[in-house]
């Protein structure tokens, strides 16, 4: 770290002592596009020739670049085009606005339909190539070639990012062998809250893959970016006017579920234009819609307790987005914009399961009925200033995450019955469990009624101030600023638990018919489910039957529910100098964070009932100093050599810091949060060798390694005492708590190759590889599980959860001037989810590789008819405890499939 340090200090100061500013300067801004259809070229390559002085082109085609007048030779490059070169006389103190049309040095550039495919990933594949770190980005016309309908699907195709799925669809994102707490997720530069009560991460099946123009994933940091990520940084960006003709855009599409026969519906609608003479303000608005009617067949048991659970899902999944632009241009200098997304995801769920008690000889009978919902918002405000001699953009945010569960209902009932089973081969269960299916042959338990509401909201303000320099024949720019997030989060549940002693009917008499025509393709009966309704309507019409747990709702209610603050102010100095060849980037971010948190104690007696419940509070604040360097070696016009050396930090979540504390008595264990838990700081190394093709492709190969000190883990303190400082309360009690002190690391390859195969011959030479692989290996050291009183310190390795060691994705394309047909396999490597009492309770995921298809046809310019499958060979989600033999679960999802048209309409079509 010292020499970190020392490195970013050494390139500041001669950035800073040995810069001259440009006394005499001229601005150059304008806009790259195609020369025939007029589409912006993001990632554009601006440079002057014969001086060590550029700049790269935004999303949008728009750069900006300060440079000494005279004549000058301006170089324009952008791969899959021809290289265009433009003779300059500059005048001091002037603003010179370019308009720069590149042609097409690729033949299927202007083909009908590859223009969006190879225009997509050239745009993507020049912001990457240009980028002064290290970072993945998919276009949305790539996004769009893939059948991906949220944000968390389209990043299972980035080199060294993995997916958690929940019922088939991807949702949290794993970034380089890491757990999602340690990677950030942004929209539009700046970071969302989570929706979900207890953690930061964001599940990105709530945001709709159409809603956005590309996703960028920064492997390494700089200075200007939020330091809190030690996996990556993900950021969402939503699409901008583009052109000055009315553009319409959008595509409708219907589908099929097997496992559930029922049909799904998507739809998506998008219009933008620039207005006026001088094209300044520019409008854009877009929305969709997504219905999925989709479920599950799913087996899990509990070895250690011998029980066995059939699972039968059946689930309603909308996903919904809107979003929006208005950015004003006042001249060649100041512009100002607003942003705004919304996204809101629902889902509704009925569970049916049986639950195989073999030991007590008991079989439950179970129905849940849950809606929940998932919204996030986010509205960017801000503007970009060029002045005499610096730069000025500045930006407020807010955002919000929301989930609400307005009520999750189960009801249970129970029976007598003796049942066996076994696991042979580790695929399906023998099972066997005389008249389980009877519903006459359960009594009710007991129902709950529940929901639960939690909100996280951050306000944020932000500037940065630009001042291009000079150093010799060099040039650079001095970059400093400084952001204040302010956040709110809260969580509130409602937990009613109901028992019966008599009066309510056997299950028989809220029976419904079967859901589906068969379970694991017929492999088990589920018999006839219990109706929730229609047990709603008998609770409400006889609520003298039923009696409320008050305790167990007061404790649930107590140890779930808290609010917190979280105030973050950052700093940072950096600077970006252009050599020859060598493009260098380093500085210092520094961040202060002061946290508070309002929750509840309850203990539990000696005897098992409730003693208390105490109101707490707790507070913490920490603050990390970030020396961050990067540089990129140009080896060729095409090849760069990259590398980086930088410090960064994850907090924990709020789940491990909120003071919420369960101490019993009775078994003589304390659950306690830990408000001073400190956030696992890193190092981080990374060097990448890439190559790009001409005819638009990569070629890319890297190592990384990450050193993870303070890193958290779950640890007993055997006869503490309660609380763990003051007075005792409690002696002699084993505390259970997260905490720091642990070292773990990391280390990976990451290998990626994509382009089309023209050196082929014949037809051969139509076909598109695109293939990634990732290895990660990582050690961690906890608390040995077989410590005891005698051994408190013993310690054990193992790996990080959530580290899988082989992740990979491979991708063949036949393309021709109207077709395009996809086949593409995701390899998920198996992981550590979740660290046990023992090693043999630890439960890791499964490796899983599943088979998707894409195709489409181009029925004219504007029209092209599109199909999409997923999961073809019906590959379950599985996890095991501790060895792969002991399943802990077999879950089937079927295939899913759907077909549409595609429509482009505008810019002078």
């Amino acid at each position: 770290m010292k020499q970190v340090v020392i490195l970013s200090f050494l390139l500041l100061l001669s950035s800073i002592g040995w810069a001259q500013p440009f006394n005499e300067y001229v601005l150059l801004k304008g806009v790259v596009d195609d020369a025939k259809n007029k589409s912006k070229l993001g990632g554009a390559s601006i440079q002057i020739k014969g001086a060590n002085n550029g700049t790269i082109a935004d999303l949008n085609g728009a750069f900006s670049l300060y440079t000494k007048p005279g004549t000058i030779q301006l170089e324009i490059s952008y791969l899959g085009y021809r290289d265009t070169v433009l003779e300059l006389q500059l005048e001091a103190g002037a603003v010179r606005n370019l308009q720069i049309h590149l042609s097409s040095s690729t033949p299927e550039l202007n083909s009908v339909v590859i223009a969006g495919y190879l225009q997509g990933q050239a745009k993507a594949l020049n912001q990457q190539k240009n980028a002064d770190n290290i970072r993945n980005i998919i276009s949305s016309d790539q996004i769009g070639r893939f059948p991906d309908p949220n944000a968390a699907e389209a990043l299972q195709r980035v080199p060294g990012v993995n997916i958690e799925r929940d019922q088939g669809e991807g949702r949290y994102v794993l970034v380089r062998g890491l757990a999602p707490q340690f990677t950030n997720i942004n929209i539009n530069g700046e970071q969302i809250p989570s929706p979900e009560a207890d953690v930061r991460f964001v599940a990105l099946d709530a945001i709709p893959s159409d809603q956005l123009a590309s996703i960028e994933v920064s492997k390494t940091l700089s200075p200007d970016m939020d330091g809190d990520a030690v996996g990556g940084s993900v950021n969402l960006i939503t699409r901008m006017a583009q052109s000055k003709l009315p553009h319409i855009n959008g595509s409708i599409a219907g589908g099929y579920n097997a496992i559930m026969k029922q049909p799904n519906w998507q739809g998506q609608l998008q219009f933008d234009q620039r207005l006026g003479k001088k094209e300044k303000l520019g409008i854009l608005l877009n929305g969709n819609y997504y219905l999925n009617q989709l479920g599950s067949d799913n087996w899990e048991q509990a070895p250690n307790d011998k029980e066995l659970e059939l699972r039968d899902y059946e689930l309603t999944r909308t996903r919904s987005g809107l979003s929006g632009t208005i950015d004003y241009r006042f001249n060649n200098r100041h512009e100002i914009y607003f942003r705004g997304i919304y996204s809101r995801f629902t889902d509704r769920e009925w569970r049916r399961r049986y639950v195989f008690i073999t030991e007590d000889e008991e079989v439950e009978k179970l129905t849940k009925d849950r809606f929940e919902s998932q919204s996030i918002t986010a509205v960017n405000l801000g503007g970009k200033h060029r002045f005499n001699g610096f730069y000025l953009n500045y930006e407020g945010q807010y955002s919000s995450g929301i989930q609400n569960t307005p009520y999750d209902h189960e009801v249970a009932f129970i029976a007598d019955l003796p049942s066996s089973y076994s696991v042979t081969g580790g695929k399906f269960p023998q099972l066997i469990a005389d008249g389980y299916t009877n519903s006459s042959k359960y009594e009710f338990d007991e129902v709950a009624y529940g929901g639960s509401y939690a909100k996280d909201q951050n306000a944020t303000v932000k500037f940065e101030i630009g001042i291009p320099y000079r150093t010799g024949a060099s040039t650079g720019t001095l970059k400093f600023g400084a952001k204040a997030r302010f956040k709110q989060k809260s969580y509130t549940i409602s937990n009613d638990v109901y028992g019966a002693d008599a009066g309510v009917p056997t299950a028989d008499a809220f029976d419904e018919a079967p859901i589906k025509s068969e379970f694991l393709k017929g492999r088990f009966d589920m018999g006839r489910p219990i109706n929730m309704g229609r047990f709603n309507r008998f609770f409400n019409a006889n609520p003298g039957l039923f009696e409320l747990d008050v305790e167990s709702k007061s404790i649930d209610e107590a140890l779930e529910s808290f609010d917190a603050k979280e105030n973050v102010v950052a700093g940072f100095l950096m600077t970006r100098h252009q050599f020859s060849k060598l493009v260098l980037t380093g500085g210092f971010r520094f961040e202060h964070t002061d946290v508070s948190y309002n929750s509840k104690d309850v203990l539990i007696d000696a005897a098992g009932d409730l003693e208390a419940i105490r109101p707490v509070s707790g507070t913490s604040s920490y603050s990390f100093l970030l020396p961050q360097v990067q540089a990129k070696y140009e080896l060729s016009k095409y090849t760069n050599l990259r590398a980086s050396v930088a410090s960064s930090y994850a907090r924990p979540n709020f789940g491990e810091i909120i003071p919420a504390q369960e101490i019993n008595r009775e078994d003589r264990v304390a659950n306690l949060g830990n408000p001073s838990l400190k956030p696992t700081s890193a190092l981080n190394l990374d060097l990448m060798l890439e190559h790009y093709f001409g005819n638009v492709g990569i070629a890319s190969a890297g190592v990384f390694y990450k050193k993870l000190d303070d890193f958290i883990y779950r640890r007993v303190i055997f006869n503490g005492s309660y609380p763990l400082t003051g007075t005792p309360i409690i002696p002699r009690i084993d505390i259970i708590q997260a905490q720091n002190g642990n070292t773990a690391n990391l280390v990976g390859l990451e290998f990626a190759f994509q382009r089309k195969l023209d050196f082929l011959p014949g037809y051969l030479s139509k076909l598109s590889l695109y293939t990634n692989y990732t290895y990660t290996h990582s050690k961690a050291t906890i608390q040995s599980r077989d410590a005891d009183e005698t051994k408190p310190d013993a310690t054990e390795k193992f790996r990080l959860p959530g580290q899988a060691t082989h992740v990979g994705n491979l991708a063949l394309a036949y393309e021709n001037k109207k077709l395009v047909v996809r086949i593409a396999a995701n390899f998920n490597g198996e992981y550590l989810s979740e660290v046990g009492g023992n090693s043999s309770e630890d439960l890791y995921i499964k490796s899983r590789m599943q088979l998707d298809f894409s195709g489409s046809y181009a029925v004219s310019q504007r029209f092209r008819l599109f199909a999409e499958a997923l999961n073809l060979t019906n590959q379950p989600f599985e996890s095991y405890f501790g060895s792969k033999s002991v399943v802990a679960q077999r879950e089937f999802y079927r295939s899913w499939a759907r077909f549409g048209l595609k429509f482009d309409l505008g810019f002078g079509k």
